[in-house]
């Protein structure tokens, strides 16, 4: 019989505890004391950061500790997180939160954390309707120049960054059919296994390079001054990916830009992609997004619901992801 007491971080194996316990802040503050402690940092005034899939703490508006557990392949996202940070202190353009320290729990077997210094500022979701529309072309086109030089980013050879596969893209797809497609139209979801079986997938390999993966609105921080949109961020890099530009655009034109064309053709106005990715770029945007980790289109649907109208995943895939040079007028 095992003499010692039960840890109280034992609640969270299952998903139940898991979702009542994760961001608890009574629960965890033994746990961020005994991070700052370990790494010299002061611990007085805590509070829980976003909520996401793993537990995250703000410290003194100064530092945020982010746990990793066994659920959600916690291990593997710790790792990818702790990588990409380096992958990013290589970008001094791109602001991203920098990496301040990096462990494992005393006594508490499979629990990881890192520490990050504290981005302030607002997520863009959380200010989208105040933004202008000329900041947010002005964001679009940065980010296409962003986002092309995190792409171009030399990878390690022993890189931790899982690859983006056809077999891994229709797992996802497989594992959303499961679940029924909520919040989608019902016309739209009877179509998508045969839109898929007439598709043609963009990934390659070689073809692979060091993306974000999860983009959204509530990834980009940032602050109105004086009434104009300053990017001061981009967090949470624990789903990036050895992938291609077209996985990264499903949330980024999805959710960022909320499916408006004129965002994205500013984007990829200073992207500037390849001839072969222009090639049928609508039907292998539409394809990648349909098969994406996470459903990026019912959120889509529940914000825009006109777009439930739209009678056939073909005429949606145009009125999403056609776009000229002619769409981008401020």
């Amino acid at each position: 019989m095992d003499p010692r007491p039960a840890s109280p971080l034992a609640a969270l194996e299952t998903l139940d505890g898991y979702r009542r316990l994760f961001m608890d802040p009574l629960l965890w503050r033994p746990f961020v004391q005994q991070v700052c402690t370990r790494h010299g940092f002061p611990c007085l005034v805590i509070r829980p950061g976003r909520a996401g899939s793993f537990p995250t703490f703000i410290v003194e508006q100064q530092r945020v500790v982010k746990f990793f557990g066994r659920l959600f392949d916690g291990e593997t996202g710790w790792r990818v997180e702790e990588e990409a940070a380096g992958l990013m202190a290589g970008l001094p353009e791109i602001p991203a939160a920098p990496l301040l320290a990096s462990g494992r729990l005393e006594n508490e077997p499979g629990w990881h954390y890192l520490v990050f210094a504290y981005l302030p500022g607002a997520s863009f979701g959380e200010l989208r309707a105040q933004v202008s529309f000329p900041d947010k072309l002005a964001l679009a086109r940065w980010l296409g120049t962003a986002l092309r030089r995190l792409h171009a980013v030399k990878l390690p050879s022993r890189t931790t960054l899982p690859r983006l596969t056809a077999t891994k893209l229709r797992t996802w797809s497989a594992g959303r059919k499961q679940e029924g497609l909520p919040g989608w139209p019902e016309g739209l979801r009877r179509q998508v296994d045969g839109y898929l079986a007439s598709s043609i997938l963009p990934v390659k390999p070689g073809a692979a390079h060091f993306i974000h993966a999860d983009l959204t609105a509530d990834h980009l921080l940032g602050e109105l001054e004086n009434g104009t949109w300053k990017t001061r961020g981009i967090i949470d890099f624990g789903d990036a990916l050895r992938g291609n530009i077209f996985y990264e655009l499903a949330a980024l034109h999805l959710d960022l830009f909320a499916g408006d064309r004129r965002l994205l053709a500013a984007f990829l106005e200073t992207y500037l992609l390849s001839p072969d990715d222009r090639q049928d770029f609508s039907r292998k945007a539409m394809s990648i997004a349909l098969m994406h980790q996470f459903d990026v289109f019912a959120p889509l649907f529940a914000r825009q619901p006109k777009l439930a109208e739209i009678p056939t995943l073909e005429e949606l895939a145009v009125h999403l992801w056609e776009v000229s040079t002619d769409e981008v007028m401020d």
